[in-house]
């Protein structure tokens, strides 16, 4: 039988009168938490994993916990890495509540929805949560509209990750926790490589390079051969260490007439440092002496097809 043309699936007005209950009863009965987005720092295009992970914000929304008893999961349980805690819940937000206070900062990975790997702090409990799942059609369509997520969260196994929200309870987690060493969190970032967009012209003694920016632990140093007033190379002589992003690369100019030297330079992670997965960069870009990549050059390397 075909659908009466005389009853509608939802009129935008009786949506957005549910729209405002279902905002209304969470106000009364959720709880409020901090929503605290992940941000890649540098993510392993390999594995699909970021150990370097940082969370630098923290939204206060109201999310309504469908555990009324405790939480699910297996709880403590002894395993062969020791005594392991697995708590989980489930996370009810209404769709419009988080894109008011969440998604229109524009800091979250997907700016539509909440994320699987961000972070949900419970500060009843003091708890720290990772999204595990998000169900984003459940309820489905009641009058043709979708009003809630439904995130599935267990508890945050903390791996390293930096933690600067400016909220201290959540910051404070971090050095708790942490077994990292280096107390100034430098992130192992050296200058790679040298480029000459200008090579200049008129310099009677070889000009002095200087880099700028980047606020590294350690700045690095260069030096640069000239014939016939132009510059014909660089040698890099310290790398430095700890830089956050690309330096400006400063050249001294030439004597009155002659044409300044302009370059650029690159960074790169120092996989002798770095712990994790920041071998995979040698191995992503490692090539044979026919420019082939030598440990994926298949297209599908997991599979027989």
């Amino acid at each position: 039988m075909s659908r009466n043309v005389y009853f509608s699936n939802g009129t935008a007005s009786e949506q957005n009168l549910i729209e405002d209950l279902i905002i209304e009863s969470l106000g009364i009965y959720a709880q409020t938490v901090y929503y605290i987005p992940r941000k890649y720092v540098n993510k392993d295009q390999i594995l699909g994993e970021d150990t370097l992970s940082t969370f630098n914000h923290a939204y206060p929304v109201e999310m309504y916990f469908e555990n009324v008893k405790d939480y699910e999961g297996a709880g403590p349980f002894v395993s062969k890495f020791g005594l392991m805690i697995e708590s989980s819940a489930t996370l009810v937000v209404a769709r419009r509540r988080w894109n008011q206070l969440v998604g229109s900062y524009g800091n979250t990975i997907l700016t539509n929805r909440p994320v699987e790997g961000d972070l949900i702090y419970f500060p009843l409990t003091k708890s720290l949560f990772e999204i595990r799942y998000v169900k984003d059609k459940d309820p489905f369509y009641q009058l043709g509209k979708l009003y809630v997520y439904k995130l599935q969260i267990e508890l945050f196994q903390y791996a390293s990750e930096k933690i600067d929200t400016g909220v201290p309870e959540i910051d404070v987690f971090e050095p708790l926790k942490t077994f990292n060493t280096d107390p100034n969190r430098n992130e192992v970032m050296y200058v790679n490589s040298i480029t000459f967009t200008n090579v200049g012209a008129g310099y009677n003694t070889a000009p002095t390079i200087t880099f700028s920016g980047g606020n590294p632990s350690t700045v690095a140093t260069a030096t640069c051969t000239i014939t016939n007033g132009k510059i014909t190379g660089a040698t890099i002589t310290n790398v430095g260490n700890g830089y956050k992003s690309v330096p400006s690369v400063v050249i001294s100019a030439p004597p009155a007439g002659g044409t300044q030297a302009v370059a650029t330079c690159t960074i790169n992670m120092n996989i002798d440092k770095q712990g994790g997965f920041a071998d995979n960069v040698s191995i992503k870009v490692e090539r044979d002496s026919n420019n082939n990549k030598v440990a994926w050059s298949e297209n599908n390397p997991f599979g027989e097809f």
